[in-house]
């Protein structure tokens, strides 16, 4: 996933067997999710213009059903067809220029998750042209699946960095629990690492979605990597940061960067069609008219 991943545990496994089943999990996903290799499951169907049903694992299919139901639920603020729009962004960030409004228009025009739906085969793209991309709750899925394999092995206390999102199980051994910070943006853009705000988390996944990491700034304005799927732009609230507090890793992944396109106003209204995954905290980060930095907390632990 071009990124870094943390595992603690607290059991009697061998480190060899937790390091196999993790590297068997991070392989797989790859194998599956990877936009950085032909062979991988999503760029074969992606470069599929047959307009047939494209045949996948169930596994693939269970996450593209969870990505289309959560795309649903969040009006489409969660996209998983938003691939045009993302490659847009790596071309400004390679060469300094925004992408034209005729780009960000032929972009558009190939997203829609509404355009996409499983058949008893696998997938099936009402426009052969519409590319898939996971990677917003493909880190999560992985957590969530690292987490069921160290249960099964008998691990029923660890903590889970997966590319920045979090899932923590039971409490380390002097029995206290995992205590995880939220990165404070301000210090972020410093260079830093600071935690704006720090919670224990057990039994849960914690996920972050900022606007203040793959940022660049072109002709004085900051475009970030975080799009709405519906306008092809970035959203133009306030605020900064989500940080989602649920069982689930796959769907506070997924809805945290559903929250970062919504904003604060709409956001309740969004988390509660997700009633049915138990309790979901709420923490959002922005800057007031002071410019400092200030917190809306919502289900968020004390």
């Amino acid at each position: 996933m071009g990124s870094s991943y943390t595992v603690k545990y607290v059991a009697s496994p061998s480190l060899d067997t937790v390091q196999g089943l993790v590297a068997d999990e991070l392989a797989a996903a790859d194998q599956m999710f990877s936009h950085w290799r032909q062979d991988s499951e999503i760029a074969r169907c992606n470069a599929d213009r047959s307009g047939k049903s494209f045949a996948v694992s169930p596994r693939f299919r269970a996450v593209l059903a969870e990505a289309l139901r959560i795309a649903e639920q969040t009006d489409g603020a969660f996209d998983p067809t938003v691939k045009p729009l993302v490659d847009l962004y790596r071309d400004s960030k390679r060469t300094g220029e925004a992408p034209s409004q005729a780009a960000i228009a032929a972009a558009r025009a190939r997203v829609g998750w509404q355009r996409v739906r499983l058949d008893g085969v696998g997938v099936v793209r009402e426009q052969p042209d519409i590319e898939l991309d996971l990677d917003g709750l493909v880190a999560g899925v992985v957590a969530d699946a690292i987490a069921e394999r160290l249960t099964a092995a008998g691990v029923t206390a660890f903590f889970l960095d997966i590319t920045g999102e979090v899932l923590c199980r039971g409490h380390k051994p002097d029995g206290e629990p995992w205590r995880i910070g939220v990165v404070d943006p301000d210090s972020d853009e410093a260079g830093g690492g600071a935690a704006a705000v720090v919670v224990p988390v057990r039994d849960q996944a914690l996920c972050t979605s900022g606007d203040y990491r793959n940022v660049v700034q072109i002709d004085g304005k900051r475009l970030h990597h975080i799009f709405d799927p519906r306008t092809g732009v970035n959203a133009t609230h306030d605020v900064v940061s989500v940080s989602v507090l649920t069982r689930s890793a796959a769907l506070a992944d997924a809805l945290g960067t559903a929250l970062m396109v919504i904003g604060e106003p709409g956001a309740m209204l969004v988390a509660q069609r997700f009633a049915d995954a138990g309790p979901i905290g709420l923490l959002f980060l922005s800057y007031g008219p002071d410019g400092r930095l200030r917190q809306t907390r919502v289900g968020w632990p004390e």
